[in-house]
């Protein structure tokens, strides 16, 4: 018996909805920016342990700015700094920092993200009462930015500390995200960071 021309119709829209879903599946698996030429680093790192945090991190690009802010982007004199954090998060062979004058900035290279990135940490010190604000920066093709997520500002005090748990918008990403940088000011004083980390799998 002949199918019916509009049963045909149905089936061949429900199949080819379960072959996108399983695409999307597949890709929504796999980091965002994998085949984007990024560097997608293991997150096998718990560097924040000390403070009953035992997420797996990545270590963002340059990081700790012992290749001296190797592909950041810096304004308002900030700069690379002789004096490692005091905890050595990241190795105790580094040996350096970013300063941040009052109302400088500087903003990390592109990072590869998945799409179940949920939180990124980083070490900060700063005069008193000066705070470093976090911008997290949704970059697609070419670097065009589809959204700024306030991550919030911090008060930093004269010694090292471990920031908060900065949380990025619960795990769900902008449309067509393919990297992800972040922007840190110094805010009320002068500030300086160091070990900045991507936990790019929501893992805890």
């Amino acid at each position: 018996m002949a199918m019916n021309p509009f049963v045909r119709r149905v089936r061949a829209v429900v199949v080819l909805g379960l072959i996108g879903g399983t695409i999307a599946m597949a890709a929504g698996a796999a980091p965002a920016s994998a085949g984007l030429g990024l560097a997608c680093p293991s997150a096998t790192s718990t560097p924040f342990t000390a403070w009953s945090d035992y997420a797996n991190y990545a270590f963002a690009p340059d990081g700790g700015f012992e290749a001296g802010a190797s592909g950041w982007s810096m304004g308002g004199g900030a700069r690379v700094v002789a004096g490692n954090e005091s905890f050595y998060v990241h190795s105790k062979m580094d040996k350096s920092s970013l300063s941040l004058p009052a109302g400088a900035s500087a903003t990390s290279p592109g990072m590869c993200i998945s799409l179940l990135s949920s939180k990124m940490r980083f070490v900060a010190r700063g005069d008193s009462g000066s705070k470093v604000k976090v911008q997290i920066i949704y970059r697609g093709l070419l670097s065009s930015v589809l959204g700024i997520l306030d991550g919030g500002s911090y008060t930093v005090g004269g010694g090292w500390k471990p920031s908060p748990q900065i949380g990025m918008l619960g795990g769900v990403l902008p449309l067509l995200t393919s990297s992800v940088s972040f922007r840190f000011t110094a805010v009320g004083g002068a500030a300086a960071i160091d070990d900045v980390y991507l936990d790019p799998m929501k893992s805890s």
